[in-house]
């Protein structure tokens, strides 16, 4: 009997090491039938902050705040059969690159992960949750597009605020990759380029002959554009040119190197920013009546929070 015994107790301590324990996720809380869990917790607050952990736990309750409305969100949008498809999504962020005049969806993916610090596939997701918020509030909330005359109204009175637009011609030169000998052709490329014009040179035939922008076959000719449009690094030296004629220093863009021609400046138009100012009440309204509907959603569903210290921000 106590052979066997003996027997019985290695092969019991023995078999421990066989089965790796698996760490499984914590539920955090839970939204009528949604569970949310530490880790997707977690990793939401890295993607806000672009932090790796929070200092106070407190930091935490506005995140997890935000992945209740995005389940609140989820859960109308079966609801009232919503659906945002991935060709949606894609047509959405084409129209971001076309209004920023992004030249691939390469480019674009580059920017995504170097200033947002997500990955492409992270960045879609977030597209896709902003346009089933857009499309829940507009359906199932109801909120009605602002006026033309809304627009203008607001215009007239915020005209002093919008800065000047201007009317430029640019070359640009982009880097084929990221390599330092890209990046290094590139710049050198584009302040030979200067250079040839300061001695004389077509700005407009140069444009023509180098630029990489689709302006290149109309000479570099971009037309009138708010500075507010325009990538932050080019519109903080355009705005620093005063004469016609005036050509810009070489600036690093999101995108590659420009140099810019400045062929006039005058106070932003409406129909330049009507379009902004429409999005912008339309936001503004949006933003508010969800507000009112998180509130009330909230208050009806079945939300358990299992997050120490918790108080909803």
């Amino acid at each position: 009997m106590k052979k066997k015994l003996c027997i019985i107790i290695v092969t019991i301590v023995t078999a421990v090491p066989v089965f790796a324990w698996k760490t499984f996720d914590r539920v955090i809380a839970v939204v009528n039938d949604t569970a949310i869990i530490q880790s997707e917790l977690m990793r939401r607050y890295q993607i806000v902050t672009k932090k790796q952990t929070p200092k106070k736990p407190e930091e935490l309750n506005p995140i997890l705040d935000n992945l209740i409305e995005r389940a609140l969100i989820e859960q109308e949008a079966r609801e009232q059969a919503i659906i945002i498809s991935d060709e949606k999504v894609m047509t959405h962020i084409h129209n971001i690159m076309k209004s920023q005049k992004i030249p691939s969806l390469d480019v674009f993916k580059k920017m995504v992960e170097e200033k947002e610090g997500i990955s492409f596939e992270e960045y879609k997701e977030e597209i896709r949750q902003s346009l089933l918020t857009e499309m829940l509030v507009s359906l199932a909330i109801g909120v009605s597009p602002p006026s033309r005359d809304e627009a203008y109204q607001w215009y007239k009175e915020n005209k002093n605020k919008l800065g000047n637009e201007v009317h430029i011609k640019q070359i640009v030169i982009r880097p084929k990759n990221s390599s330092f000998a890209e990046e290094k052709r590139a710049n050198e490329l584009i302040n030979q380029i200067r250079d040839r014009i300061l001695k004389g040179e077509s700005f407009e035939k140069l444009a023509s002959q180098y630029s990489e922008d689709p302006s290149a076959k109309n000479g570099g000719d971009i037309g009138w554009i708010a500075l507010a449009e325009m990538d932050p690094y080019m519109a903080n030296t355009v705005f620093r040119m005063k004469k016609p004629g005036e050509i810009s220093t070489v600036i690093k863009t999101q995108t590659g190197y420009t140099i810019v021609k400045l062929i006039d400046s005058r106070p932003t138009s409406f129909e330049t920013v009507q379009d902004r100012i429409l999005n912008m009440l339309y936001q503004r309204n949006m933003g508010e009546q969800f507000k009112k509907w998180i509130v009330t959603r909230r208050a009806q569903s079945d939300i358990k929070i299992y997050l120490e210290n918790y108080r909803q921000s």
